[in-house]
């Protein structure tokens, strides 16, 4: 009886522990424009997204990442880190505004993220520190200088 109570509570906590998997989204970037314009199920037919959880992304590049509790969704690949920057500002101006209509989201991060399949454990996971006005040409100056 024990043996079968012990069995019974290592699978409960198993299903719990799978119930609580974070899940990973991967969309094309020209989804996060047409998040903000599509209704849910327009949104859900043209964009259905492919679920990575289980197995990585495959595909070298810059994401934008958000991110909420046990989801995130990553739009990407893109190879132009400053067309990433744009797009991360696009997605943390729909944020704010969706964050104004349900608060509960205001824990929600935007970031930028590097996939590199060279990865070293110094490289690995690099996120871009995409608020430093420097590394954005708009505000430097910089932009269609090369």
């Amino acid at each position: 009886m024990k043996t079968l109570l012990a069995v019974a509570v290592a699978l409960a906590a198993t299903c719990l522990a799978q119930a609580q998997q974070e899940r990973i989204i991967v969309y094309p970037v020209e989804a996060i424009a047409d998040g903000a314009r599509f209704s849910k199920q327009k949104f859900n037919e043209t964009y259905p997204g492919i679920d990575v959880t289980q197995y990585g992304l495959s595909d070298e590049g810059w994401y934008i990442r958000y991110k909420h509790e046990l989801l995130t969704y990553l739009y990407g690949p893109l190879e132009d880190l400053n067309y990433a920057r744009r797009q991360k500002k696009l997605l943390e101006e729909i944020r704010l505004s969706v964050v104004l209509k349900n608060p509960s989201l205001s824990s929600s991060t935007v970031d930028i993220i590097r996939f590199d399949f060279n990865a070293t454990p110094d490289n690995m996971g690099v996120a871009e520190d995409i608020d430093n006005p420097y590394l954005i040409p708009e505000l430097t100056g910089e932009e269609g200088k090369k």
